[in-house]
């Protein structure tokens, strides 16, 4: 299949798939920003599996096009097959897709596009090449738009004993004196996974900080100290 044939499929399924009542409860949930067919998480992946199976081969060759042309749709299950699909292909992604993802991130944008973005896809891009991972992060806070800084902030998410501390240590002190919500929550969470592996060096970071951290940081970062 092409990507026009791909989007029809993915389309007609999720159209025949849809649940009105889970709709009205999941568009709620996400503060009405969005329009939903109602599907919920299992049966997604299962209307997915087929098609993965039969077309993997094409939806790699076309996952570029394919996730922008389903950026594009109304519905949030759209770009939640996006991401499912992304996420299958995210070994064929390389810096030169940056700018594809920063795009995506900044599209219709809410936590649960930009983290996983972030996390899975933009995580596994940088996590080899830590000055381009240094570069790409401080561009982000430095930009004016929260999902990006957002994006800098948990990236390393899943690094786990790879996490660049120092970075992160750099990072966080950028967000000081503001009261976005994303922010001070990624900021948090950072932390409270960093803490996971070196307790000792986030419990330093956050006494020597407090005056200065938000008090939902603290709270997040804390959680496992």
């Amino acid at each position: 299949m092409n990507t026009s044939q791909l989007i029809s499929h993915i389309e007609s399924e999720l159209v025949e798939a849809s649940n009105s009542n889970n709709a009205l409860k999941m568009s709620a949930y996400m503060k009405n920003r969005f329009s939903f067919y109602g599907i919920k998480a299992p049966l997604r992946t299962a209307i997915l599996r087929p098609l993965w199976q039969q077309e993997q081969a094409s939806i790699k060759e076309h996952i570029r096009a394919l996730s922008i042309f389903l950026w594009t749709k109304d519905h949030r299950e759209c770009q939640m097959v996006a991401m499912e699909l992304m996420g299958k292909c995210k070994k064929g992604y390389s810096e030169a897709d940056l700018l594809h993802l920063e795009s995506l991130i900044t599209t219709k944008s809410w936590w649960d596009t930009v983290d996983f973005l972030a996390t899975t896809i933009i995580g596994h891009i940088l996590k080899d090449r830590p000055n381009l991972a240094r570069s790409k992060a401080l561009e982000y806070m430095n930009s004016d738009n929260m999902w990006l800084q957002r994006t800098a902030l948990i990236f390393q998410l899943k690094y786990r004993q790879q996490t660049d501390e120092a970075l992160l240590y750099e990072l966080i002190p950028m967000t000081f004196g503001g009261t976005e919500f994303f922010i001070n929550k990624a900021s948090g969470w950072a932390l409270r996974q960093h803490s996971k592996l070196n307790p000792m060096s986030v419990a330093t970071f956050i006494a020597e900080h407090r005056p200065n951290l938000a008090k939902l940081t603290i709270k997040e970062g804390s959680k496992y100290l």
